[in-house]
């Protein structure tokens, strides 16, 4: 594996000023979450100098990084693109696909089967596929808006099907309060017993993905969406289709 590429690519990015920037102590530090004997700064920087070595911020970058194993080295790296691939995502895929060439940067989940005959059944399938590509794309602004369509658009078809008399709902958690009803309702009609939490969170989740959506949409660019709720988000609106479609 080339680190000489690696580095060089990856310091481009977090040498921009801005959120991707990484001062001495950032990136030491981010070396520590993986290798404890890193020392701090300002010890780090002492040695150097009592060794005669160089204390620009690129070459002891650099070696500080190459003093740690090779899979240590891995990781360092794929958790500092972790913080800065929504700023630079094409330049953060390109060294993902170097560090880990046997395997796609995709974050994919399993997606739920949409039956053709449901009605838009095309579309919603087509944004249940858009998760995953924008999370890899790092636009995790754009998931949160997705998560809420798709859903939006699933409980639309359901109600449609299924409880006409409320096709006139237009918001989201008005919709899973009706659904969750109706399986609920189902369940008890025909005997099954059942963990009730589980219907609960039928609305619950709706309503924490249309609270997301609304803080860190993409009309709310102000506030930034991490990686970590895009995927939670996806992986929920995922468990939602798949449990209301037992239904239909």
């Amino acid at each position: 594996m080339n680190w000489v590429i690696i580095f060089n690519r990856l310091f481009e990015i977090i040498n921009t000023e801005g959120d991707s920037y990484y001062s001495g102590t950032r990136f030491l530090k981010s070396i520590r979450e993986v290798s404890y004997d890193m020392p701090s700064y300002t010890e780090y920087i002492e040695q150097r100098r009592n060794n005669n070595k160089s204390t620009s911020r690129k070459d002891y970058y650099f070696d500080a990084l190459m003093a740690q194993k090779e899979d240590d080295r891995i990781k360092i790296v794929s958790n500092i693109l972790d913080t800065v691939e929504h700023l630079s995502t094409e330049k953060s895929s390109a060294i993902r696909v170097i560090i880990n060439p046997t395997q796609t940067n995709q974050v994919t989940a399993p997606t739920a089967e949409i039956p053709e005959d449901i009605w838009n059944a095309e579309r919603l399938i087509e944004y249940m596929e858009n998760l995953d590509s924008s999370i890899t794309k790092g636009n995790y602004e754009h998931t949160l808006t997705l998560a809420y369509t798709c859903l939006e658009g699933f409980f639309k078809s359901f109600i449609k099907e299924k409880i006409p008399s409320q096709e006139h709902l237009r918001e989201l958690t008005p919709m899973s309060v009706q659904i969750r009803n109706y399986i609920k309702t189902e369940l008890e009609t025909n005997n099954i017993a059942y963990p009730e939490q589980t219907i609960i969170l039928i609305s619950t989740v709706t309503n924490a993905i249309c609270n997301a959506r609304n803080n860190f949409s993409d009309s709310h660019s102000a506030n930034r969406a991490e990686k970590w709720l895009a995927i939670y988000l996806r992986d929920n609106v995922n468990a939602l289709v798949r449990l209301i479609l037992n239904f239909i």
